[in-house]
């Protein structure tokens, strides 16, 4: 059961600035210029309320009227020093009655090849502003903590990796933790990016042997490539981990495994070997194919499913017959490529094109489909192209999505404010909890 939303509150939403009745105030029919910009937006119903500044610094106020599940925003503003104020036209938000998760988790880290000492996995609840740590990696004495997974965005089970001494894959179930070091079992080989199959069994891994290159010209601080990768099976009823050949070889370097929502097609982004990627990393361009999936085993042979010359794929992630995912020039990394964009698949006809409404001139990443399949959850870089921060986008279930949203905050300051990237967005179903004291139980052996 999903946790029960707060009840949709109107109210006035006072930003900053006392006193305005003082004010000579001039109409104008254009919209406020506000940041962040949530004028046309829709929001699920419930949604913790929307705060704003005007770009320009100015205080304003901001009355909140409700027509129907339409919200319309008043804002009047004024200079400090003339007094002189604009009362701008209204601007509408939509309120939609499809649900939404209500929580999503995600991790914090500096956005920078070195800064991971202090990182953690935190979980915010959308109907309000809070947000409290999952585990952090003090927890964990000061290792890496990645690519956390719930399956099918289950909150009493969840799975990421903790790297450093010591470490390995930690389990959660309920209250119960454990840590698996899969380089012990199966094929040694480490997991990388998961996916948990909707039965909660089995969990696809990519095994990847990643590097670092730091370019010396452009913008681009970091590029991030395999030299090798592979997909893993895990049985999580017998530990043990399975290879299937047709995903594990030499002359191909498959990764980012996505499991379709019935369980029985995997998805996964692949592109064929190079010598010296490091320097012909801009060759490289993954591709999407797929496999089926019975009985524990991948059965048949892989099958395409999209793919370009020209682009590399990564990210695929599957709700009904909608699949989403990222692409960029080339490569496997995409958070550090500005023109990395989202494009939008219907696998029933095929037809791909890319998600104009998410896009913007910066990065677009990492993403996540609520369980009902109506809102998208994506990492961009789109205010100052440094920071990777989440906004949410509705979705028709017809192919088109609403205009992205940021993520509310209490003050819009806070995004600025937080020298913090985030990190693996993911929906989930109710209050992951709270694992660091258990975590750390783990690591004190």
């Amino acid at each position: 059961m999903h946790r029960p939303w707060f009840p949709a509150t109107l109210f006035l939403l006072v930003l900053l600035g006392t006193g305005c009745a003082r004010i000579a105030f001039e109409d104008s029919a254009q919209l406020p210029p506000i940041v962040p910009d949530y004028a046309g937006v829709t929001v699920p119903e419930g949604m913790a309320a929307l705060s704003f500044d005007m770009a320009d610094g100015r205080p304003c106020k901001v009355d909140c009227r409700r027509e129907g599940d339409t919200l319309f925003y008043t804002v009047r503003a004024w200079d400090r020093k003339t007094r002189r104020g604009v009362r701008y036209a209204p601007f509408p938000v939509y309120v939609s009655q499809d649900p939404i998760d209500p929580y999503i988790a995600y991790r914090l880290i500096e956005p920078s090849y070195e800064g991971w000492k202090e990182m953690g996995l935190y979980a915010r609840e959308l109907a309000s502003y809070r947000e409290r740590p999952i585990v952090v990696n003090k927890d964990t004495k000061g290792g890496c903590v990645n690519c956390h997974h719930f399956p099918a965005g289950d909150p009493s089970r969840m799975m990421f990796h903790a790297r450093g001494a010591g470490g390995g894959t930690v389990f959660t179930d309920g209250d119960g933790v454990r840590l698996l070091n899969l380089t012990t079992v199966g094929p040694r080989r480490q997991g990388v990016y998961p996916a948990w199959h909707p039965s909660g069994r089995w969990i696809a891994f990519s095994s990847n042997d990643t590097h670092q290159s730091f370019p010396i010209y452009g913008h681009q601080q970091v590029e991030v490539y395999d030299q090798t990768s592979d997909l893993i099976l895990m049985d999580l009823q017998t530990d043990s981990i399975s290879v299937c050949p047709a995903l594990y070889g030499d002359d191909r370097m498959e990764t980012f495994p996505a499991w379709s929502p019935d369980g029985r097609t995997l998805y996964y982004c692949v592109a064929d070997s190079v010598s010296s990627v490091g320097e012909r990393r801009a060759e490289v361009h993954y591709r999407l194919e797929s496999i089926a999936f019975a009985d524990g085993q991948f059965t048949g042979e892989p099958q395409p499913v999209w793919g370009c010359d020209t682009l590399s794929v990564s990210h695929p992630r599957v709700s009904g017959k909608w699949m989403l995912f990222t692409v960029a020039a080339y490569g496997t990394f995409p958070i550090w490529h500005p023109e990395a964009d989202l494009y939008l698949m219907d696998l029933e006809t095929g037809e791909t094109a890319p998600a104009e409404a998410l896009n913007s001139a910066e990065t677009e990443s990492y993403h996540s489909w609520s369980s009902g399949g109506r809102w998208v959850l994506l990492s961009s870089r789109r205010i100052d192209g440094r920071y990777t921060r989440l906004y949410i986008a509705h979705f028709d279930g017809e192919g088109h999505f609403g205009k992205p949203f940021l993520l509310p905050q209490k003050r819009y300051a806070h995004n600025t404010l937080r020298l913090k990237s985030y990190n693996v967005p993911e929906f989930v179903k109710g209050d992951p909890g709270r694992h660091g004291r258990a975590v750390s139980r783990l690591f004190a052996r």
